[in-house]
C-alpha cells in the first residue's frame, strides 16, 4: 500500500497552482481552482500499455471520509494499471482534505453542478500527463457515479472505460421516486449520452436491495447507451443495499465489472 507523505488539510476554499502543495499528482493534484487530495496505489509490475483508473466517491451525507473508495484503487493497481481515489471538492480520506465545500455541506439544490465535474476531469487530466497513460478509467460510487457520468459526455474523450456502481443515473426521476425536491442545477448523467464517444465501454452496477438509487435507474441507463451504439451493461447484486459492503465487493458482478473496465477484457 502506498504511504502517506506531507499530510495537511487545506482551509481556504480554493487554491491556485502555487497552493496546491505538494501538488506532486500522487498525495495532491490541482483541479480547477481546487487542491484535491488523491491516494494513489501504483503497479508492482509496469504494464506495456499504461491506464489509469479514477475512483470517485458518493456524497457520504453520513459524514466520514472517504476512505472506503481505496480498496477499488489499489485492486486497479493489482490488475496492473495506476489507482488514484480521487477525494472530491471538500472531502477528506487517508489523512487529507481537497480544498473548496463538500457537496453534502451545500444547499441540496447546490449539488451536482459543472464546477466540480470540470474540476474532476481537469485533474484527470493532470494525472492522465503526469503517469503517460493511454487510457483512463473512471469508477464512480453513488454521487461520484453521477460525476462519472456526467465529465463522460461533458469531456468526451478523456475516459475510455467506466464503471457506474449505485448511480442515480436520472436525477430528476431519482429525485421524484425518493420523494425528495428537484435540484435545479444539477447536471444528469442521461442528458450526457449523446455526447460520448461510440467506443467507451460503461459497466453499471446496483445492489437488489438498493432503495437509494435503484436498480431501474441504472438499468433504463444502459438501455438507453446501449440503443445509441455504446457498450454498456447492467448488472444487479443479489441482496446488496446502497453502499459499497464487502457482499457488494465480493460478488461476482462487481468482481468482473471493475476486471472489464480496468483491464479492457
Amino acid at each position: 500500500m502506498f504511504s502517506l507523505l506531507g499530510l495537511c488539510n487545506f482551509s481556504h476554499l480554493n487554491a491556485s497552482d502555487d497552493d496546491c502543495r505538494p501538488a506532486d499528482q500522487i498525495h495532491y493534484v490541482q483541479g480547477g481552482d481546487e487542491c484535491l487530495a488523491i491516494q494513489t496505489y501504483l503497479p508492482g509490475t509496469p504494464a506495456q500499455s499504461k491506464t489509469l483508473v479514477v475512483v470517485l466517491h458518493g456524497d457520504l451525507s453520513s459524514g466520514g471520509p472517504a476512505d472506503y473508495i481505496f480498496p477499488v484503487a489499489e485492486t486497479a493497481s493489482e490488475l496492473g494499471a495506476v489507482g488514484v481515489a480521487m477525494m472530491r471538492i471538500g472531502y477528506s480520506g487517508g489523512g487529507r482534505s481537497s480544498t473548496g465545500r463538500a457537496s453534502r455541506s451545500e444547499n441540496r439544490s447546490e449539488i451536482y453542478t459543472p464546477d466540480e465535474m470540470d474540476a474532476i476531469a481537469d485533474a484527470t487530466t493532470r494525472l492522465k500527463a503526469h503517469h503517460g497513460a493511454d487510457t483512463v478509467v473512471m469508477i464512480g460510487h453513488s454521487g461520484g457515479a453521477v460525476m462519472t457520468g456526467v465529465i463522460l459526455g461533458r469531456h468526451p474523450g478523456l475516459v475510455q472505460r467506466a464503471m457506474l456502481l449505485s448511480c442515480p443515473c436520472d436525477v430528476p426521476t431519482w429525485r421524484q421516486i425518493n420523494n425528495r425536491k428537484p435540484l435545479s442545477r444539477a447536471e444528469n448523467p442521461l442528458d450526457y449520452i449523446d455526447r460520448i464517444p461510440a467506443g467507451t465501454m460503461i459497466r453499471l452496477v446496483t445492489g437488489s436491495r438498493d432503495t437509494n438509487t435503484w436498480s431501474r435507474l441504472s438499468r433504463d441507463y444502459a438501455a438507453d447507451a446501449s440503443a445509441k451504439g455504446i457498450d454498456a451493461t447492467f448488472a444487479e447484486v443479489s441482496g446488496s443495499p446502497h453502499n459499497l459492503t464487502a457482499d457488494m465487493a465480493d460478488s461476482a458482478e462487481f468482481k468482473d465489472a471493475v476486471r472489464q473496465v480496468v483491464t479492457g477484457q
